[in-house]
């Protein structure tokens, strides 16, 4: 459905969107990707992927340009990318420099003797040495310092949530309405000031993944009263069959 990059179902799909004739067929199969395609960016940034982070960032970007959830990725994308760039930095200042050899002691030689005032001043010459030229000198590095973090908007994190004004049925997925198979999944979000919901995340979920992308949807339709103030906040999505399939017809 994502890989390989240039050969993989969403950018078919925004291929064909190009194509007047299956514009609207291919547009509706993007609404449907999109969810996973937010929730693959998110397990490429949490493990540290950030070459694959960016290419996912960019199909969402693709997909819808006004998603909710794109100032968030990219801010994280970017945040992981400094992390890593401002670590390889410091690798390179952690390796120790080779030392250059020691010059080695020079030897008086001791003339004869017997020997005439000119092969004197000849000896005196040749054991004449200028110092060593001195080692370069180090050219100071600026230590490396950490990713800025961007600066969230102040979230009220306080006991009363903001009411509820409009709710929304989730789409029941197909592959779990096929196997008859029922479940839940919490997600976490921020209420903004207006009452919409944005930075919507996965907490947990039950039957291997199934319901995430559907929950993750569902929240982003969501409708809170507005307070003037952006609160934190979490909800349970759960997913029951119709009665007819939950009995097996």
């Amino acid at each position: 459905m994502l890989s390989p990059a240039g050969d993989n179902a969403v950018e078919h799909y925004l291929a064909a969107r190009a194509q007047g004739a299956e514009q609207a067929r291919a547009q509706a199969a993007l609404a449907e990707l999109q969810p996973y395609v937010l929730i693959a960016t998110e397990q490429a940034i949490a493990r540290g992927d950030a070459q694959e982070a960016s290419r996912l960032q960019g199909l969402i970007e693709r997909i819808d340009a006004q998603t909710p959830a794109l100032p968030r990725l990219r801010a994280e994308v970017a945040a992981l990318v400094r992390a890593q760039a401002a670590q390889a930095v410091a690798a390179m200042e952690a390796t120790p420099s080779v030392a250059a050899p020691a010059a080695a002691p020079v030897r008086a030689v001791a003339a004869p003797a017997n020997a005439p005032a000119a092969t004197m001043a000849a000896v005196n010459e040749s054991v004449q040495t200028t110092a060593p030229p001195s080692a370069p000198a180090m050219v100071a590095q600026e230590e490396a310092r950490p990713p800025a973090v961007p600066v969230a908007s102040r979230v009220v994190q306080g006991p009363r949530t903001p009411r509820l004004l409009q709710d929304a049925q989730p789409r029941y997925p197909l592959p779990a309405l096929r196997a008859r198979v029922e479940g839940q999944a919490e997600v976490a979000f921020t209420i903004q000031p207006d009452g919409s919901v944005r930075d919507v995340r996965l907490v947990s979920s039950t039957a291997g993944g199934m319901f995430d992308a559907s929950a993750i949807a569902v929240a982003q339709r969501w409708r809170f009263e507005a307070t003037g103030q952006a609160h934190a906040s979490s909800r349970t999505v759960r997913f029951r069959l119709p009665t007819e399939d939950a009995r097996g017809g």
